[in-house]
């Protein structure tokens, strides 16, 4: 239908803050782009280059035709997404992150004084090895991307020829097959207590006093998703673990966080309908990226 103009149809039909976010990333392409025809006119010493995920889109060359490999339409879709999944993802983990930050003060105690032990001071708290080194931390955002998977649906492959097995099921070539990432990441057989937050699950400790056995653990890894796998995993996995590493990190040198007492919004409701009824679990809506709402905190400096 869009030859018949289904285009056009839903550009007058689109509400409001759609148009808005269209000519957002419009507006990105058309600088981005800019720049870049700047650049093949007045050539620049290549150290002064900015070579980010659009300079090489804009710059890809089709093997075949030896033609520009991608259309103004497809960067369109590429800055579209780029945007998103550069964004949208990671600020879902850090809304559920601070939700249980400011309901479990014991883990919130935690990750300050592994902070505080690992930097001596704020300006510290950087890239690198130390922060990497931060076990609890990482434990903590394991678990809190766990309980609130920034893609929650089903993202959907083609069994190619041949077929597949998974288990003891055979699925027969051009057949469509998803996990729910959502489901998986709540699968009592993989996750103990899976409405339970407990970082010391992503934690060896053949003691049993706070983490948990090397086989639990293992398990765990193994079900954890929230990037997906293989070829279209997270092209941006490693630049997220950092952002959210330093953004914990640096907040909790500085502050104290805890919920508003008066208002309790993120959480569930008693009373809500069925699946929304764990007070002291993060909601999230599924919008292919989840959507959320809140939380409200309150925060004092140390």
């Amino acid at each position: 239908m869009k030859p018949r103009g289904l285009d056009k149809l839903l550009e007058v039909a689109s509400p409001p803050v759609v148009k808005k976010w269209q000519d957002f990333v419009e507006g990105c392409l058309e600088k981005r782009s800019a720049v870049e025809h700047e650049l093949e006119k007045n050539p620049k010493p290549e150290g002064e280059v900015r070579k980010d995920f659009f300079h090489w889109l804009f710059k890809a060359v089709d093997p075949e035709t030896g033609k520009r490999g991608y259309s103004e339409h497809e960067l369109f879709a590429e800055c579209e997404l780029l945007t998103i999944a550069g964004s949208d993802t990671t600020s879902v983990v850090m809304s559920a992150a601070f939700f249980y930050l400011a309901r479990r003060p014991e883990v919130q105690a935690k990750i300050a004084q592994e902070v505080k032990s690992v930097f001596s001071s704020y300006d510290e708290i950087k890239s690198g090895t130390k922060i990497m080194s931060c076990k609890y931390l990482t434990a903590f955002l394991n678990e809190a991307m766990r309980m609130t998977p920034p893609v929650a649906a089903e993202p959907s492959r083609e069994v190619l020829p041949g077929g597949t097995t998974v288990g003891d099921h055979y699925f027969p070539a051009g057949l469509h097959v998803s996990t729910g990432l959502y489901c998986l990441s709540y699968n009592e057989n993989v996750f103990p207590e899976p409405f339970m937050f407990h970082p010391e699950r992503w934690i060896v400790d053949e003691t049993g006093k706070e983490g948990s056995s090397a086989e639990s653990v293992a398990l765990a890894e193994n079900g954890f998703c929230a990037f997906s796998y293989g070829t279209r995993g997270c092209v941006g996995k490693n630049l997220a673990w950092l952002e959210m590493r330093l953004v914990i990190a640096k907040t909790l040198w500085m502050y104290e966080v805890r919920p508003d007492p008066e208002n309790r919004l993120g959480g569930g409701n008693r009373n809500g309908k069925p699946g929304r009824q764990t007070e002291d679990q993060y909601q999230i809506y599924d919008i292919f990226v989840a959507g959320r709402k809140g939380p409200m905190l309150q925060m004092r400096k140390r």
